[in-house]
């Protein structure tokens, strides 16, 4: 019970460090080779751009979790406080629509590209794989945004 609970609040920071090393390891074994070998290997950089694509995809869940999402606040101090809960509830169904909408879309945009068989030029991967970061990211999203409707309602209206 205590890993789950560690794993829910740190998942996908742990998912996010291990990317950011296994990058920095393959970059500088590019380096390494490129200037002290005097051999280029291919692949790095299409790993590496990927990887942060994924990572970027990934942190959606992240940025719910941590409630890091991006605000307008200016505006909200020009609101009386009934207001702005209202505008708060429906800011987090609104976010939670999309990161549903995305999912799906993405789902979508991945079975169109598996259908085209088209794979990424260094490496060979399937370019559905590269969309898949996006149904992962969107998913997460959802799901660490209903977690937080739960909690926020679980309060009575408050964080």
């Amino acid at each position: 019970m205590k890993f789950l609970k560690w794993l829910d609040e740190n998942f996908e920071e742990c998912i996010l460090m291990i990317l950011l090393v296994v990058m920095a390891v393959v970059m500088m074994a590019q380096v390494i080779m490129r200037y002290f070998f005097k051999a280029s290997m291919a692949w790095p950089e299409e790993f590496c751009r990927l990887m942060f694509v994924f990572s970027g995809f990934l942190s959606m869940g992240y940025c719910v979790r941590k409630n890091k999402m991006l605000k307008v606040d200016i505006l909200m101090g020009f609101f009386p406080e009934w207001l702005k809960k209202i505008l708060d509830v429906v800011a987090r169904f609104v976010t939670l629509a999309f990161f549903v909408y995305l999912a799906w879309a993405s789902w979508k945009t991945m079975q169109a590209q598996k259908m085209l068989g088209m794979t990424t030029p260094a490496m060979g991967w399937p370019w559905y794989m590269v969309y898949a970061s996006v149904l992962v990211g969107a998913a997460l999203g959802a799901l660490r945004q209903i977690e937080d409707l739960v909690r926020y309602f679980g309060k009575g209206g408050t964080k």
